[in-house]
């Protein structure tokens, strides 16, 4: 069965997690993506190894109390200099922890951010995959002692800059050849790249092991809700249906804190929906 999950930060933050679990079981979600390790400045790379793993499992055992399966991990988002040696040693450290993270809160995937050393602007080719493939191999050794997914994210270069395509995303994940590499499919990044999602999906299946689900329009990353964008949805499902996806539907989109009260809840319960709706066509 499909499930339908949502970033923790559309309900919860580090502290309020019961009340946001509740909710977010109450509208409708099986599942959530938690998005605690994003910042660098988030307490919990300041917790000592037994304090973080006393607050992690409360917070694992407030979700299974809920029925909610903390299914993926966000690490953090943006790294800490991709241009530098220390910068990219800094951002290794995060992401182990963020890995370690996933182990205490019983969770199987950490998605992460390609290492960019040029920002959004071109380098070579052979330049980002060499330095992807030292990221994803320098991260094995933790992704195998917490037997977790370590999920590399397509990012929204545009078409024919480096790392644009399936195909060069996908030459990472072969070349590091490991159980513990896959993919993190983020739709409103593939409209950006202008890449058919069936195309896509069909590529990628031996990796496919978490998404970010949003809409988006043509070279921008808006997070919209799903059908809000230009993303082709029909091809999307029809590729996950092809390939027996039976993962999560992770959205990565939100009801906007500033809107009123009285709408919030029904937009959001409307946004499970749509989550529901898009798993239901898969299944």
């Amino acid at each position: 069965m499909v499930k339908i999950g949502i970033k923790s930060s559309a309900y919860f933050g580090l502290n309020d997690y019961t009340t946001g679990l509740k909710k977010l079981k109450a509208h409708g979600y099986d599942a959530v993506d938690y998005q605690e390790f994003i910042s660098m400045d988030s307490p919990l790379y300041s917790m000592g190894e037994d304090e973080l793993s006393c607050f992690l499992t409360k917070v694992a055992s407030a979700a299974e109390e809920n029925g909610v399966q903390i299914y993926q991990v966000h690490a953090i988002w943006p790294t800490a200099g991709d241009d530098t040696e220390e910068g990219r040693q800094k951002s290794l450290w995060y992401y182990r922890r963020s890995i370690l993270g996933a182990k205490h809160l019983g969770c199987k995937r950490v998605v992460v951010h390609p290492w960019m050393p040029h920002g959004w602007s071109n380098g070579t080719k052979e330049e980002f995959f060499e330095i992807n493939v030292r990221l994803m191999r320098e991260l094995m050794p933790a992704a195998r002692e917490c037997n977790v997914y370590v999920c590399l994210e397509n990012m929204p270069f545009r078409k024919g800059e480096t790392f644009s395509t399936v195909e060069e995303w996908l030459a990472v994940l072969q070349e590091v050849n490991d159980e513990h590499a896959k993919a993190c499919l983020d739709t409103g990044h593939l409209e950006a790249m202008g890449v058919d999602p069936y195309v896509c999906v069909l590529a990628i299946k031996d990796y496919l092991e978490a998404m970010h689900v949003h809409d988006s329009r043509r070279a921008m990353d808006l997070h919209l809700f799903p059908y809000q964008g230009v993303l082709d949805w029909e091809a999307f499902v029809r590729g996950l249906r092809e390939i027996h996806f039976d993962g999560c539907i992770a959205l990565e989109t939100a009801v906007a804190d500033g809107v009123p009260a009285p709408a919030k809840e029904p937009m959001q319960k409307a946004l499970a929906l749509l989550a529901k709706s898009i798993a239901a066509q898969v299944e």
